[in-house]
This record gives C-alpha cells, sequence and structure tokens, in this order.
C-alpha cells in the first residue's frame, strides 16, 4: 500500500507544480519558462536559455541536475506575492528559492519538477542611498555587485569575501565577512528587510515594524518569508578605497606553527580591521596536494605591525599580500565563480582553546584529511579536494553583534572565542555521489569524536560565563 501511496503523491505534487506554472506563465509569460523538455517547453521557447543558464549555475552539480517544472523569475515584491499565493492554493506543489545557488545542499535553492523562483535575473540591483549611508540590494545580487556599486564613494557593506557568492543566502545564514570584527555578521547589518509573507502580504521587517521578525531572518535562514530587498548598513572602505589583502601560502612542515599561531589571533585579535581565512586543502593524488594557505585582510592599505600577531613570524612559501581594493579583493581566485562541480559540505563548532591544544585538534583534522584522501586515492576515486577551513569567530564579533541588536545565530560575548570549522569535498567522477557525502560525514565526525575524546567540556580563550558544555 506505501508504493502506490508514494507514487499517487508525487503525481499529485507534479499536477500542482503544473497548475501553478500555467498561472504564472499566463499571467507573467515574459518572466516564466517552462522546462524546454517539457510538453510545455514551446510556450516559452524563446527565453530557454534562461532556464539552462538558471538551472546549470550551482555550486553542486548535484543541483544542476535537477529539473523544475518551471522557473518565474519575478522583478518585484508584487510579483513574488502573487507566485506565493498561487502556491498557497496548490499546497502539494513543491517550490525552491534561489538566489547565487551557492548553498552545498540538495534541493535547498533546486527542485526537481516544482517550481524555481530564481531572484537574480531580475531582482539583482544594487544601489547605494544618495546620502552614502545605506545600499539597497536584491535577493539575486552577488557581492560584486554591491562593491561595485560603492566604490565610486569609497563605500562597502559587510558582505561576502568572494564576489560570485550571491546575497540572499549569505545574509540569511548570518554572514561571516572580513569586516566582522568591527561591524558583525552580514545579518547584523541589515537595516530593513522588504519581504513576502506565507500569506502573500508585502510588509518590511526592522527594529520597529516587526523586529521578532526581523530578529529571526538575521541568520535564521528564510523559512519565515521570502526576502525581495535588503536595505544594508554602508561603512567606509579602507581609506580612500584602499585596503590590503590577499594570499599566503606555507609548507605543511610549518602547519603546526600555523596552527598554534591561528588560534593565538583568534583569542587577542591584535586589530578588529584584520582577518584571516585559513585553508587546509588535500588534493589527489595521494594527498601529495595539502599546503597551509591562508587568506589575509587589513581595512586600510597597510596593516601596522602586529595586526596579525604570530602570523607574520612564519615564513610564507608564497606571498600575494598589497595594496588593493575590496572589489579586486573579492575577485582573487576567480570570486568564488565555480559551477557544476560535485561537492558537499559540513560545520562543526570548537571553542577555540589554548593554542597548543588547538594546534592538536587541527593535527588531528589534518590526519584525518590525508588518510582519507589517501585511501580513496588508492581505490583510484576520483575526488580532486577535501578541505578543512577553520573560520575564527572572535568575541569582536559577537560584541558586535549584540550592538546591532542581536541576531537568531546564538552569539554572546561572554561565551568566549569559537571557532566554526568548514569540512569541504569535491570531486569529479559520479561513482561517489553516494559514497563521499558520507566519507565528509565520517571525516566530520571523526574531528568531533577526538575533539569529545580529548577537550570536551574545557572553557573557550575568553570565557567569562555560560554552559560550558553547550558552549563547547
Amino acid at each position: 500500500m506505501k508504493i502506490p501511496t508514494i507514487l499517487s503523491f508525487g503525481a499529485l505534487a507534479a499536477a500542482s507544480s503544473i497548475d501553478v506554472c500555467e498561472k504564472l506563465h499566463k499571467h507573467y509569460p515574459e518572466y516564466t519558462v517552462w522546462d524546454p523538455l517539457s510538453p510545455q517547453g514551446p510556450e516559452s521557447a524563446l527565453n530557454a536559455s534562461m532556464y539552462r543558464t538558471a538551472r546549470s549555475e550551482y555550486w553542486n552539480g548535484v543541483n544542476a541536475r535537477n529539473r523544475p517544472a518551471c522557473i518565474f523569475f519575478p522583478s518585484n515584491a508584487e510579483q513574488v506575492s502573487d507566485a506565493v499565493k498561487h502556491l498557497n492554493e496548490h499546497p502539494n506543489a513543491e517550490f525552491a528559492l534561489k538566489s547565487g545557488g551557492h548553498n552545498f545542499n540538495a534541493g535547498i535553492s533546486s527542485t526537481a519538477g516544482g517550481v524555481l523562483i530564481s531572484f537574480n535575473e531580475n531582482l539583482s540591483s544594487a544601489t547605494l542611498s544618495s546620502d552614502g549611508k545605506s545600499f539597497e540590494v536584491g535577493p539575486g545580487a552577488r557581492w560584486g555587485d554591491v562593491y561595485e556599486a560603492g566604490a565610486k564613494d569609497n563605500k562597502i557593506a559587510v558582505g561576502g569575501r568572494l564576489s560570485n557568492i550571491g546575497v540572499g543566502g549569505f545574509i540569511l545564514g548570518g554572514g561571516l565577512s572580513y569586516l566582522s570584527a568591527q561591524y558583525g555578521l552580514a545579518c547584523d547589518n541589515v537595516i530593513d528587510f522588504e519581504v513576502v509573507l506565507g500569506n502573500g502580504t508585502v510588509t518590511h521587517a526592522n527594529s520597529k515594524t516587526n523586529p521578532d521578525l526581523w530578529w529571526a531572518l538575521k541568520g535564521g535562514g528564510n523559512r519565515f518569508a521570502i526576502v525581495t530587498k535588503f536595505t544594508l548598513k554602508a561603512h567606509p572602505a579602507g581609506v580612500d578605497g584602499k585596503v590590503w589583502g590577499g594570499i599566503r601560502f606555507y609548507s605543511r612542515n610549518d602547519r603546526q606553527a600555523v596552527f598554534e599561531a591561528v588560534s593565538e589571533f583568534v583569542r587577542d585579535y591584535p586589530d578588529p580591521k584584520s582577518a584571516v581565512i585559513p585553508t587546509f586543502d588535500f588534493g589527489l593524488p595521494g594527498a601529495a596536494v595539502s599546503n597551509p594557505a591562508l587568506f589575509f585582510f587589513y581595512d586600510g592599505p597597510t596593516p601596522p605591525a602586529g595586526a596579525f600577531g604570530s602570523l607574520d613570524k612564519i615564513k610564507p612559501l608564497l606571498n600575494t599580500t598589497d595594496t588593493t581594493t575590496y572589489p579586486e579583493l573579492a575577485d582573487q581566485t576567480g570570486g568564488g565563480k565555480i559551477y557544476g562541480i560535485n561537492a558537499a559540505a559540513r560545520v562543526n563548532a570548537f571553542p577555540n582553546l589554548d593554542p597548543k591544544k588547538t594546534s592538536e585538534l587541527f593535527e588531528d583534522h589534518w590526519k584525518l584529511y590525508q588518510d582519507q584522501i589517501k585511501n580513496d586515492s588508492s581505490r583510484n576515486i576520483d575526488i580532486q579536494i577535501g578541505t578543512f577551513t577553520p573560520q575564527p569567530v572572535s568575541v569582536l564579533i559577537a560584541k558586535a553583534s549584540q550592538a546591532n541588536g542581536g541576531n537568531a545565530m546564538g552569539l554572546h560575548p561572554d561565551h568566549g572565542d569559537r571557532i566554526w570549522v568548514e569540512n569541504d569535498l569535491i570531486w569529479v567522477n559520479p561513482v561517489c555521489n553516494n559514497a563521499c557525502p558520507t566519507y565528509l560525514k565520517n571525516m566530520g565526525d571523526g574531528a568531533n569524536s577526538k575533539f569529545d575524546e580529548k577537550f570536551k567540556g574545557q572553557k573557550p580563550t575568553n570565557y567569562k560565563s555560560g554552559d560550558v558544555e553547550f558552549i563547547s
């Protein structure tokens, strides 16, 4: 009895999606594109290229394999409202929302046979206000659009560290930035959300109107409303538009010195204008490619002595840091414009500990990754890169977040310093589509087990109060 029930539900969902698509195409024929391979495809054949582009531009190629029944490209909040009302009439219809398509998770911003609402095409404007105090940004914009909009006036928003990252998902997920030690997360810098509620009502959420919704959207994801415009605080971009940054590559033999220096940096945070992103990559063959790399940033043309603590004492193999502009820095390494790879990601949160202990924890990560990649190599599984990226979350970030009204991320300065470790796995061979996410889960779980075994319950650096068991 279960199989027919499942099949019936699937058929009902597909039929409901088609009904919604028909209504959208009837009212907005220039903004609705059918799947070109569907029976309705000829009705929107002239715009078929829009469908193909929107469907293909995902970081994770698994999402690009999903074929929506149609894609709706709204240009304003009222059109989004109409789409929501049509979806409410067909509660079995599946749908998804897409900003930049950078969420790794399959099905979060894509749908197989449902309605895809894509914002990048017609809701992607980014403009600086006439007084230079704020940006108005569409949910489909990319951070490079925002940075270019403020470049002439030497203004910047707290946003993604790579230019091709989408604005919508980044902000609603919190948004860790080079500027976060000064101004908090990206979500903390939202003055106002223009939103469409679940019943189709268009309204606003800010500190005075719908303040609970304003708070919930700051890091709480898109489950509470569909955002159709962000008003963001504008900040000075360095000094006269000049900032400093780049990448330093280190010998793997110096990795433990790097591990300790990163932990010291999080603990001491010598200058709130400085920021780093450590990345530790392991590539085939046999995990031979495994040299540490750190992205450096300083919100000014030249960092003063001591801005990066003991990281400056470690000699790099290659150093690209220099005075530049924020848009140019965000375009480094292609600005993150990578589509069609097969990828999985997981995030672990750890307290920042004494540097020796943090170094031991990172060394455990190193060995877990190296062993896994070597094992995959021996079985000829075509994994390109495994990466763990410790993201410093200093108490300075929590303080800046609170100063801007707080958010849904649960950060509190009294809880001490944290490190969010992003675990990524990228592969090419489809034979690993099912197994590779499990391999990554095993590595993430293995790192957690190592932490629990050695350090569970230990207080983070700069800890003042709070439930240590929960924090760690």
